[in-house]
């Protein structure tokens, strides 16, 4: 009985076939050392590829979110403005005694001589007034 593993082809042992076997092994070797040299190349590049990707990714997040604090700013900016503008109406309006004297009359019950000041129900200054002396008793 044949074995199994044997084999009818006999290997010829001459310079020939020995030289080409071994250009054989270096070709392989060379292609094994050009795939791990691509390999190699390929994983720096993805890493680099990776941290470029993460460094943009971050910094389209902030600009975002500086893009969003300058929005909240430019409209709080904007209401005190309107604030100033209005502070600095109240300013003017102060520096005219008319004015003042016409506010000290009607928030501080204020009379001019032979001024006459009634207090309505629903005026909380009243209201105000009138809690006080209860609150002593």
């Amino acid at each position: 009985m044949k074995k199994e593993n044997q084999t009818n082809v006999a290997k010829l042992t001459n310079e020939y076939t020995h030289n080409k076997t071994l250009q054989a092994l270096r070709e392989r070797k060379h292609k094994r050392h050009m795939r791990r040299r691509i390999a190699g190349i390929l994983a720096v590049s993805c890493f680099f590829v990776s941290g470029f990707a993460i460094n943009i990714w971050t910094n389209t997040q902030t600009i975002s979110q500086m893009e969003q604090e300058k929005k909240e700013a430019q409209n709080e900016l904007k209401l005190v403005e309107k604030e100033q503008e209005n502070l600095n109406n109240q300013i003017k309006k102060l520096e005219n005694e008319d004015y003042v004297a016409k506010v000290a009359r009607s928030q501080y019950y204020l009379s001019e001589d032979n001024e006459i000041i009634f207090s309505l129900p629903e005026d909380n200054a009243a209201n105000e007034i009138e809690k006080t002396p209860n609150s002593e008793e």
